[in-house]
Parts: C-alpha cells; sequence; structure tokens
C-alpha cells in the first residue's frame, strides 16, 4: 500500500513534467517555423547591408525595364539621386523627362531592393510570392545589377526585369 501512495504522488508531478517538456518542445518548434517564413535569401541581405555600409546618398545610373509595358515605360533611364531621393528622371534616348512616375518605385537603389523583398514575400505590388527571382548583384557594392522577377509560371506577360548600369558615386 505505501508504494501505491508513493507512486501516486510521482506519478502526477512525472506527468506535469512530461507535459512541460512536450509543451515547451512544440512551443520552440513553433516559434522556429515562425522565424523562418520570410523566404527573403541571405544573399539578398548580405549585399543590402553591403550597399548601405557604402553610405551613399548622392548617386547616378542608368535603369533599364524589361516588361510587357509601352517602350516609355521601359527606358533606358538616366537617374539622378541626391540625398536618398531621385532629382531627375531622363530617357538616355534624347534627355527628355519621365513624366507620370513611370520610374516612381525604381528610382533609387534602395527601392530596387524593396521590390526584390516583395517579390520574395508577396508583398506591394505581388499578390503572391513570385515563382522566380533570379539577381546579380555588384560585388564591390551590394547594389542588384540586374534582377528578372516571374510571379507566376503560369500567367504570361507579368514577367519583369531591370538592369542598373553605369552607377556613379557623386
Amino acid at each position: 500500500m505505501l508504494l501505491k501512495k508513493e507512486d501516486r504522488r510521482n506519478g502526477k508531478p512525472r506527468r506535469q513534467l512530461t507535459f512541460l517538456f512536450i509543451f515547451t518542445l512544440l512551443l520552440l518548434t513553433l516559434l522556429a517555423a515562425v522565424s523562418c517564413t520570410s523566404s527573403i535569401p541571405q544573399e539578398l541581405i548580405t549585399s543590402e547591408k553591403l550597399w548601405k555600409d557604402q553610405g551613399l546618398r548622392n548617386y547616378d545610373f542608368t535603369l533599364q525595364r524589361d516588361c510587357f509595358c509601352p517602350e516609355d515605360w521601359r527606358g533606358p533611364v538616366n537617374i539622378q539621386v541626391r540625398n536618398g531621393a531621385a532629382v531627375s528622371v531622363t530617357y538616355v534616348s534624347d534627355g527628355a523627362a519621365v513624366t507620370e512616375g513611370k520610374f516612381d518605385k525604381a528610382d533609387t537603389i534602395e527601392k530596387l531592393f524593396t521590390i526584390l523583398k516583395n517579390a520574395y514575400d508577396g508583398k506591394g505590388d505581388f499578390e503572391q510570392k513570385a515563382d522566380t527571382v533570379n539577381v546579380t548583384y555588384n560585388t564591390q557594392m551590394g547594389y542588384p545589377t540586374t534582377f528578372y522577377i516571374d510571379v507566376s509560371r503560369t500567367v504570361a506577360d507579368e514577367e519583369q526585369g531591370y538592369t542598373v548600369t553605369n552607377l556613379i558615386a557623386r
């Protein structure tokens, strides 16, 4: 009889410890899963940090957009950035100013990084995570030199690509 009482007393704490252990294990698994929900690749994070470490707030670059869109939305355009904001966007072909905000979402390197992150996470202009994102980064400065985004392999003509050339610090 004495043995049964000890078993009862010891059994209850053991069940509580077992329950606590399992609960903690499940909680840690859930936290690990939640912390890994972003699909932004490490290469983008590293390249963006390298770009930010440059501390460039004044620079010029040429941008070409590839898309199923009118020619005046594709460029190429020369972009001047001062104090982190685009102050001039002109067509390479004739020097005319770009109108109607055609490049407003891509007129700084920071905005190009935002386009990429949104494509990976299905945010901003992207209603879903992109099926394909191919990117090449400048190895010295970190900015994306070319990238191609295909939101859905099953939908035609929604792909977009960007090429950055002639980046010069000012």
